[in-house]
């Protein structure tokens, strides 16, 4: 019998007493939490309504070489940067705007620098902050007005080296304004401006202009929203050319597929009218579905994004009574800024709200509820 060649390399599990990097102490994997029953409804994750089906048509223009070949972003840089008015080299396209958010943090933080963090806010931020090194020094945004004074005198009294905006903010859907920006940027020149807009297209008012307009301003966008492209994870950020080169360092070169990137750019340079009217639509449904939540008890908030965050009595129940009619939403359990909180993405097409509705009114009529959640009679 020939011997195994590797039989003696081979190590009982854990024996060379493996410990991850001191900045994964505490982190674990993202991973949102999954309905326990079957969904075909999934109202989780913030995502866009699909793209037309002839977007696929243009691979099959490109041809076989947009599989073989390493990808080249700078067409689709250039063509972000002149949307935007900026040079192509103060724009960089990512893996989803994600990869850029994690880019900028491992590009500007380090121990020993701080960022002023508004929380509740993007599940992956404080991550990647933690994963770079940084000190968050984190201010309460529940909901309401941006807490822009708060904010410039906490970044300015810790000399913060990055303040976060992210807005519509996600998971609140509470924005920062024009005005934010312009103190902020006043207030702490030294500091840079995190400015994730990836729910941009679907506030009243939106502030890339007026962010890039600013010298210390990095904005971060993404077409995996309003553009309904999630599955191709582009992303892109754009703001002072030396930020940008500084992040283009801090990951891999060839961070999107070429398919992506591709099918990114055909996108963008169609007319997308169905994107306008699907972004239309989802602001209609914002709006019903925020009164509608409140006039069934629960505690809701106005919002500029593709969702709606409200607190229930009895989130658990329901997420599950939910889950139970095929629709799946997004609940935050251990997160005690979020505690009894449910985050539904409007669906945007006409036919899947009526059901989301009929689903609501049935998980939170009175009979529905346990006795605990039940108003209690004077």
């Amino acid at each position: 019998m020939r011997p195994d060649p590797v039989s003696h390399l081979s190590v009982p599990a854990g024996a060379f007493g493996f410990t991850p990097a001191p900045a994964l102490a505490g982190v674990a994997a993202y991973g949102a939490p999954q309905p326990g029953a079957a969904v075909d409804l999934r109202l989780d994750a913030n995502e866009g309504v699909a793209p037309p089906a002839a977007l696929l048509d243009r691979l099959r223009e490109i041809g076989p070489d947009v599989l073989r070949r390493y990808p080249d972003a700078h067409a689709l840089e250039a063509l972000l940067a002149t949307r935007l008015s900026v040079s192509a080299e103060q724009v960089i396209v990512t893996a989803g705007a994600d990869e850029a958010l994690d880019r900028f943090c491992r590009a500007t933080l380090a121990p020993g620098r701080r960022i002023v963090l508004p929380a509740p806010t993007f599940a992956m931020l404080p991550r990647y902050v933690a994963l770079a090194g940084g000190e968050p020094l984190v201010i309460p945004w529940h909901g309401g007005p941006y807490p822009a004074e708060e904010v410039a005198a906490r970044a300015t009294r810790k000399e913060a080296a990055v303040i976060a905006v992210v807005s519509p903010n996600n998971p609140t859907g509470a924005i920062a304004t024009a005005a934010d920006l312009g103190r902020l940027a006043r207030a702490a020149p030294r500091a840079l401006l995190l400015c994730d807009f990836a729910y941009e297209e679907f506030a009243d008012a939106p502030l890339t202009e007026t962010a890039l307009a600013l010298p210390n301003a990095v904005v971060f966008r993404t077409l995996s929203k309003a553009y309904g492209l999630a599955g191709l994870r582009v992303g892109y950020a754009a703001g002072p050319a030396e930020v940008i080169a500084a992040m283009r360092a801090a990951g891999s070169p060839y961070p999107v597929a070429r398919p992506s990137i591709a099918l990114a750019a055909a996108r963008l340079e169609s007319r997308a009218g169905d994107v306008w009217r699907a972004v239309a639509a989802v602001k209609r449904q914002r709006e019903d579905l925020f009164h509608l939540l409140r006039s069934l008890g629960a505690e809701s908030w106005p919002s500029q994004a593709n969702f709606v965050l409200a607190r229930f009595p009895d989130a658990a129940g329901v997420h599950q009574a939910l889950a139970e009619r095929g629709i799946a939403v997004r609940i935050f359990p251990g997160e005690a800024d979020l505690d009894g909180c449910l985050r539904i993405t409007c669906p945007g097409d006409g036919a899947a709200f009526p059901r989301l509705e009929s689903a609501l009114r049935a998980a939170l009529s009175p009979a529905a509820r346990p006795p605990s959640a039940k108003r209690k009679t004077p």
